[in-house]
């Protein structure tokens, strides 16, 4: 049944994914429990359909209780395996299900949300294993989001580890490929308008809207301890001064580094240049050309320089 297919938040890390699951496990009905983050290997290692070998069983097992984030699900792996020996020809999706079953049990509410962003990449494969499930893609200003991954000191954006303009990329695949299944919501007006991006994505996934869905201050709990660091703003109302902070927080240098590389998915989603000229062109190319050509020089050297105070904390070239 469509109303208790699971779905997917996906997008890019640093766009706002944990907010929102705050937002929607404030829901009488859905259950949002931590990344779980192994899906990809599984789809990436098993088939999507039919029956599983033994031996594949087992490795795809041995693949979700072996993941770092495995702890997070709460199921011992004893538990999972025998529920798993009590299968008739299980195929993956039956052993997914047996996590999502656990999940729901714990939570005693009836459909599951599965909030990873990185999953943005994997959406046909999800699709297929769940011909009714649903996924919300959260965008937000790619250069705010690369002004987050540098301050957690992840891949700066020139860098191929940073994910931002796949993911706008995947939204654009997907969209065509399911445009009934996906829907894309702007974390801008998620921080401006709360509830009614609350109810839009509701209606989307076939559910009622619930007023206790914005009182999502009252879940912070529910982000994992190691990654609460990350998250400090939660704790504070929403604010719009958390949307386009790249116009106060970059300089012009670095401000047109960054459009140089991420300017067509940028205005793929619907943000406006600070550099929208057409003559800015030519030097986008050979800029952005530049920054990836250097990034390994630039992944060593920018922190060696910023620990010996010879740059600051806060350069984002």
């Amino acid at each position: 049944m469509a109303d208790q297919a699971p779905f997917f938040v996906v997008g890019a890390g640093r766009s706002g994914s944990t907010l929102l699951r705050l937002i929607l496990a404030g829901h009488s009905r859905l259950h949002i429990p931590p990344e779980t983050w192994f899906l990809r290997s599984l789809v990436r290692d098993f088939p999507l359909t039919g029956a599983l070998t033994q031996p594949q069983v087992e490795r795809a097992i041995r693949t979700m209780v072996q993941h770092e984030r495995w702890p997070d699900m709460g199921l011992p792996e004893d538990a999972l395996r025998r529920q798993a020996a009590e299968l008739v020809k299980p195929g993956l999706v039956d052993l997914i299900d047996l996590v999502h079953r656990h999940l729901l049990n714990v939570s005693g509410k009836q459909r599951l949300g599965d909030k990873t962003p990185h999953y943005s990449a994997i959406v046909p494969e999800l699709a297929t294993l769940y011909p009714e499930a649903r996924f919300v893609y959260l965008v937000r200003d790619g250069r705010d989001v690369a002004i987050s991954w540098i301050d957690a000191g992840w891949e700066r954006y020139y860098e191929q580890g940073f994910e931002w303009p796949a993911a706008v990329a995947h939204l654009r695949r997907d969209r065509a490929a399911y445009p009934e299944r996906v829907l894309e919501v702007h974390y801008e007006d998620m921080v401006r308008q709360p509830e009614e991006v609350a109810r839009r994505i509701c209606d989307f996934l076939g559910e009622a809207f619930e007023t206790t869905m914005l009182d999502w201050q009252d879940r912070t709990a529910l982000v994992a301890s190691r990654d609460r660091h990350l998250h400090a703003r939660l704790q504070q109302p929403l604010s719009e001064n958390a949307i386009a902070t790249w116009r106060h927080r970059l300089s012009a240098v670095a401000c047109f580094s960054m459009e140089a590389c991420l300017n067509r998915e940028l205005l793929q989603v619907n943000y406006t240049l600070r550099f929208s000229a057409r003559g800015w062109r030519p030097l986008f190319f050979v800029t952005s050309g530049l920054l990836r050509r250097m990034a390994p020089l630039l992944r060593r050297g920018i922190p060696y320089l910023q620990n010996r105070r010879m740059l600051p904390r806060n350069f984002y070239l």
